[in-house]
């Protein structure tokens, strides 16, 4: 009898030193941020699914299985259950998730009649849904990231839209950052380089890989310092800021998309908005302007 209930309890630890624990960090989340997952225990974890939205889950020098989920800026909120899958597509642990009702405002945008009217081709609209339909499995980023100007937000994430005082159906999937032509670009973190030429919209691009689902993509360059293949480290050197595609002056749009969604850089890295300059006395009142554009 005292066998068996040794048995039972060297049995039962091994159960239980064997369990999946996972979990889902923030666990209350805005629209359009990340959501970080993380699996500790015996078993492997290959993916994860929110709704119909499925990740890779990779593992890590420590034993754990880490994976970036995006909350995208148009998806529902409400209470979720997070699953994490075995290879098989079987269940093994799962976490509650919830997404927060989250209010984006609305921005003009001034632009000329010949800026506005730039379309993208087929051709460019493939080169960039290959680029974020692409994950690789090596990491080469690591937190914190940094933002790849010094200058303050021009413009955030999310904001709808609209062009020259009519609604486009658009929002922005990036921020715009104040910063004069000419001065340099930094990576946000390392990574290879996938993307550097000119866009008809986008103007000057460069898209950067940085493993496991993270990307970067930095636009309206003047000129581009990298070639696609290019390894890149955090803070290098990757271009210049310009006006070129649809802008209407020189500054920095650059995004983040995690597993192909774009979301909001903001939760990466610490951006001042850019405040309004004090009014001089007896100033003739300036006229408002609008953001640049991308």
């Amino acid at each position: 009898m005292r066998n068996f209930a040794a048995f039972i309890f060297v049995a039962l630890g091994a159960t239980v030193a064997g369990a999946q624990q996972c979990s889902v960090k923030p666990a209350t989340i805005p629209l359009g941020e990340t959501v970080r997952l993380r699996c500790e225990g015996a078993n492997a974890v290959a993916s994860a699914r929110l709704k119909d939205r499925v990740v890779k889950m990779f593992k890590e020098s420590d034993g754990t299985f880490q994976a970036l989920m995006p909350i995208a800026e148009a998806d529902i909120p409400g209470a979720y259950s997070v699953e994490f899958l075995a290879a098989d597509g079987s269940t093994t642990d799962s976490a509650k998730l919830t997404i927060r009702p989250t209010v984006f405002p609305t921005q003009n945008v001034n632009l000329a009649p010949q800026i506005e009217e730039l379309k993208s081709s087929p051709e460019e609209i493939q080169t960039l849904a290959a680029f974020r339909s692409t994950v690789s499995n090596e990491k080469f980023w690591d937190d914190p990231l940094v933002a790849p100007v010094p200058g303050c937000m021009l413009s955030p994430f999310g904001v709808k839209r609209l062009h020259n005082g009519k609604p486009t159906g658009e929002f922005h999937g990036g921020v715009d950052q104040r910063a004069a032509a000419g001065n340099p670009i930094n990576a946000a973190a390392a990574g290879e380089v996938k993307i550097a030429q000119p866009f008809t919209v986008l103007g000057g691009t460069v898209a950067i890989d940085h493993g496991q689902g993270l990307e970067t993509m930095y636009l309206h360059m003047s000129k581009i310092a990298v070639q696609p293949g290019a390894r890149v480290n955090k803070g290098d050197v990757i271009g210049y800021i310009g006006a070129t595609g649809r802008a209407n002056g020189p500054h920095l749009h650059w995004l983040i998309d995690v597993n192909g969604v774009p979301v909001n850089p903001r939760q990466w890295v610490t951006l001042a908005a850019c405040g309004v300059a004090p009014a001089k006395k007896n100033a003739t009142p300036a006229k408002s302007s609008s953001a640049p554009k991308h």
